[in-house]
């Protein structure tokens, strides 16, 4: 089974969290400039410019910030069921983000991690296991069998 682009982007919910925070304290900023400036009319001006330019990268900034409170508690279980969320023990995943990247395994665990989200323990071979580098986040996998309509339209 070959990942959508969709199921590639899912694999990483935070950057689509911080995008979308970004987004919209731009389209803040760019939205207060409207009442009664022109954008033209800032931007003709070097000093407007460079201005403008700085409020843009200082308020992206806060967007990352915002983005990861705001909209990571909703983007990460959607990215997940995306990708075919929950898994169980025996399933087949390709792992799509990560040192594993690529590595097609078995699922023989799933754990609890802190924050509360199920957290997958994929068959990498006994050193991954004694050494509990084999646990991804549901998120970065792509069930391969089972209901395999999920996240591959």
């Amino acid at each position: 089974m070959t990942p959508t682009v969709l199921n590639r982007i899912c694999a990483r919910p935070v950057v689509v969290s911080w995008i979308i925070g970004a987004c919209v304290m731009e389209a803040f900023v760019l939205g207060m400039l409207v009442d009664g400036v022109r954008l033209t009319s800032i931007a003709s001006d070097w000093q407007g410019l460079a201005l403008l330019l700085l409020a843009l990268t200082a308020t992206a900034g806060l967007g990352f910030f915002l983005g990861m409170f705001t909209c990571w508690p909703w983007i990460r279980p959607i990215c997940s069921r995306f990708n075919g969320a929950p898994l169980k023990t025996g399933d087949r995943v390709l792992v799509l983000a990560g040192p594993y990247k690529g590595t097609t395994a078995q699922v023989y665990g799933i754990t609890i991690g802190q924050g509360g989200w199920s957290l997958a323990r994929l068959d990498l071979g006994p050193a991954h296991r004694d050494k509990f580098t084999d646990i991804v986040e549901e998120y970065s996998v792509l069930k391969i069998n089972g209901d395999e309509s999920k996240g591959t339209r």
